[in-house]
C-alpha cells in the first residue's frame, strides 16, 4: 500500500486527485453527515462565454507552502493556468511563463521532471501538442522546450508512408514508465488517434519517442482501428494489477481500456470484461480507486449515454460491471472523481451529468458508496443538479485542511448532443471548486 500511496503522490502528481486506495486518503468518520457544499471561486476567472475550462483539474501544492493549488487547460483561451490557494477556498493567478496562446483544451500532469525538488508541469493540448514547463517552486514556470513536437505544429506530418506522427495531444500522464529513474511520458492523441510515449532523461529538456510495444500507437494503431484511431478522453498511468510496474488505463474512444506495463516500455492488454461499444466516443471521465475493497482497484468511467458505469477487478484479471450506478440519470454523464466524500471510510462518487436527455443541461451529483460496489444517491447537498454547461472533468481533493475532502469542476460550452435551449442556464463560472460545509446540524451539535 505504501507503493501505491508513493506512486500517486510523486511519480504522478497530478493523480493525487484522481486515484484513492482503499482505506481512503482522510480520516473516517463514525457517523455518515449529510453532505452539503458552497462555492469557493474568489480568484478564478468569472463566468463568460470563453474560455472553455476543457479539461480535469488537478489540485496539488505546487510550490510547497502546505496549500494545495489549482491548475487546467482552456479552450479557446490563453492555455494552461495555475492558481495557488491559501487555505481558505481563495486563488491567486499564477501563471507566469505558461502556454500555449490560443489554446484548445486538453490536460496537465504535474512532477518533479527535471529532479530539482521542484514540481514542474506537463500539458497535452488538443491543437498544439504537448509542452513541458519546469517550476521553480515560487510559482513561476519556464518552458523546457518550445514544445515536445517542434516539427508538428498544427499539421500532420509523415514520416513514413502511412504512417501519421503526433500534433494534438488529448490529455497526458506522468510516470516512469522504464523504470530508469526518470519520469516519462504517455500522451493521447487528439487527431490521429492512439498514443505517443515519451522517454524523460530527468533534464526536462530532451526527450525520446518509445515505440511503446503493444499499445495502440500513433504510427500502429493496431487491429480493428476505426475512424480517429480510437483517441483517449482521459489517461492515467499506475499500477492496476499490482505487480510493481507503471499501467497504463484510458477512457477510451471505443470503451475503458487498460494495457499492463512490464517495466521495459512494453504492454500488452489487460482488458477482458470492458465493454466494446457499436459506436464508439462514448467514455469520457475516469477515475481509479478500490471501488469495494477487495485489495484491488476499480474502474468508474462517465458514460455520455447511459450515466456513470463502475467496473470491479476480479481475481483472475478481468473486469466485472456493477448493476446500473445511477438509473435517474438518463442524459449521460462527462465528469468523474472518486473519494471518501462521507469519512465512512468507502469511496463515493461525483459525477457531473444530465438528469434528462435534453433541454437541463448538466448538474453535480454525490453517490455514497457502500464499499461493496453499491450506491446512494445524496439529496440536499447545495449542488446544482442542472443548468452547468459540458461538464468535462470533476478531481478532488482536501482544499482547505478540514479534513474533508472538496472538489474542482471544469465545465463549458454547449450541452452535448442537443441544440435545444437549456432550462435554468446556471450562471456560475465555468471553473469551479466547491468545499464542503457543515450542515446545520452539525453545527449545532458542536460545543
Amino acid at each position: 500500500m505504501k507503493e501505491r500511496r508513493l506512486l500517486s503522490g510523486i511519480m504522478g502528481m497530478a493523480l493525487a486527485t484522481q486515484v484513492f486506495a482503499e482505506e481512503g486518503s482522510l480520516p473516517s468518520s463514525p457517523e455518515t453527515p449529510l453532505l452539503s457544499y458552497r462555492l469557493a471561486v474568489e480568484g478564478l476567472p468569472p463566468r463568460a462565454p470563453l474560455p472553455i475550462w476543457k479539461s480535469t483539474p488537478v489540485m496539488i501544492d505546487s510550490n510547497g507552502d502546505g496549500f494545495l493549488d489549482l491548475a487546467a487547460i482552456s479552450r479557446v483561451g490563453d492555455g494552461a493556468q495555475v492558481w495557488l490557494g491559501d487555505g481558505k477556498g481563495r486563488w491567486q493567478d499564477s501563471s507566469q511563463g505558461l502556454g500555449p496562446a490560443d489554446s484548445c483544451g486538453g490536460g496537465v500532469a504535474f512532477g518533479d521532471i527535471n529532479r530539482d525538488g521542484m514540481l514542474d508541469l506537463a500539458v497535452a493540448d488538443h491543437c498544439g501538442g504537448i509542452f513541458v514547463y519546469l517550476g521553480n517552486g515560487k510559482g513561476e514556470w519556464t518552458a523546457s522546450t518550445e514544445r515536445l513536437n517542434p516539427a508538428l505544429s498544427h499539421q500532420i506530418s509523415l514520416e513514413e508512408e502511412g504512417e501519421n506522427t503526433l500534433t494534438g495531444a488529448e490529455d497526458l500522464a506522468l510516470g516512469d514508465i522504464n523504470e530508469d529513474g526518470f519520469l516519462d511520458l504517455v500522451v493521447a492523441a487528439s487527431d490521429e488517434g492512439g498514443f505517443a510515449v515519451y522517454l524523460g532523461d530527468g533534464s526536462g529538456k530532451s526527450w525520446q519517442e518509445s515505440d511503446a510495444e503493444g499499445l495502440p500507437t500513433v504510427k500502429h494503431l493496431g487491429p480493428g482501428a476505426e475512424e480517429n484511431g480510437g483517441w483517449a478522453n482521459q489517461v492515467r498511468l499506475l499500477d492496476i494489477d499490482g505487480d510493481g510496474h507503471l499501467d497504463v488505463v484510458a477512457s477510451y474512444y471505443l470503451g475503458p481500456w487498460v494495457w499492463r506495463g512490464n517495466g521495459k516500455g512494453q504492454w500488452e492488454d489487460y482488458s477482458k470484461g470492458l465493454p466494446r461499444p457499436m459506436i464508439g466516443g462514448l467514455f469520457r471521465g475516469l477515475a481509479v480507486g478500490d471501488i469495494n475493497e477487495d485489495g484491488r482497484l476499480d474502474l468508474a468511467v462517465a458514460n455520455s449515454i447511459n450515466g456513470p458505469e463502475v467496473f470491479l477487478q476480479t481475481q483472475e484479471g478481468s473486469w466485472q460491471r456493477t448493476p446500473d450506478v445511477m438509473p435517474s440519470m438518463l442524459g449521460g454523464a462527462e465528469g468523474i472523481a472518486l473519494g471518501d466524500l462521507d469519512r465512512d471510510g468507502h469511496l463515493d462518487l461525483v459525477v457531473g451529468g444530465r438528469l434528462e436527455t435534453k433541454g437541463t443541461g448538466y448538474g453535480l451529483f454525490i453517490l455514497r458508496g457502500d464499499g461493496k460496489g453499491g450506491w446512494t444517491q445524496l439529496q440536499d447537498t447545495s449542488l446544482p443538479t442542472s443548468g452547468l454547461p459540458f461538464t468535462w472533468g470533476i478531481a478532488t481533493a482536501d482544499v482547505n485542511g478540514d479534513q474533508w475532502l472538496d472538489f474542482a469542476v471544469g465545465t463549458g460550452g454547449a450541452v452535448d448532443g442537443t441544440k435545444d435551449p437549456v432550462k435554468d442556464e446556471s450562471a456560475l463560472p465555468q471553473l469551479q471548486v466547491w468545499l464542503h460545509q457543515a450542515p446545520p446540524q452539525e453545527d449545532q451539535a458542536r460545543p
